[in-house]
């Protein structure tokens, strides 16, 4: 989103224009929504899009329209593929989240309103100095090779990482692995290629 588009209040699909409310929560809880197993695609998608708006479309095509449109207004292309490795979630860092808008900007998030996108620009720019940066820091840091100097360093950057490990589910840990057996394969190769040399 640019600097100077106004926030969006509606969302406009086949023609006709639906207004949504952008509350950082309401797409939160949209989100957690279509992550559930335990609803039909009927009723999950229609209880999403009700997180958005009083009245959403009762025909199933409409529903799924408007679903795709929100998901691009909302993240656009940030949902793509990453290599990166995942070192926050909104819901298990709720507390240092909250703690760091506090902190950072005198925002109450259980009490003050932000659309979705400022809580997403505000929260890309918590700066050093926060817990909550604190802790994505010890996350993202990689574990430094073993020196006879660095002992202690390793020690305490591993029993940091097992306290503010996330708990990642079954897709996110198969996408660990694969990135894990990919590192190791390149590095085979790394190490084949200057064999030959």
């Amino acid at each position: 989103m640019r600097i100077h588009d106004k926030i969006p209040t509606h969302v406009t699909v086949s023609g006709r224009r639906y207004r949504i409310d952008t509350d950082f929560r309401n797409v939160m809880r949209m989100n957690e929504i279509m992550t559930r197993v335990d609803l039909t695609d009927e009723a999950r998608d229609w209880l999403a899009l009700r997180c958005m708006m009083r009245h959403p479309p009762r025909k199933r095509s409409r529903q799924i329209e408007l679903l795709k449109a929100l998901r691009e207004l909302l993240f656009g292309d940030r949902r793509g593929a990453s290599d990166n490795k995942k070192i926050t979630d909104i819901d298990q860092d709720a507390e240092l989240i909250f703690a760091a808008f506090y902190q950072e900007y005198g925002i109450n998030l259980w009490r003050d309103h932000l659309s979705w996108f400022e809580f997403t620009a505000l929260l890309a720019g918590i700066a050093e100095g926060t817990r909550y940066s604190d802790v994505l820091t010890i996350r993202a840091r990689p574990m430094p090779k073993p020196t006879k100097w660095n002992a202690e360093e390793r020690a305490w950057l591993a029993k940091a990482k097992v306290a503010h490990a996330l708990e990642l589910t079954d897709e996110e840990m198969a996408e660990n692995y694969d990135r894990s057996v990919r590192s190791i394969f390149d590095g085979l190769l790394s190490m084949a290629g200057g064999n030959n040399g």
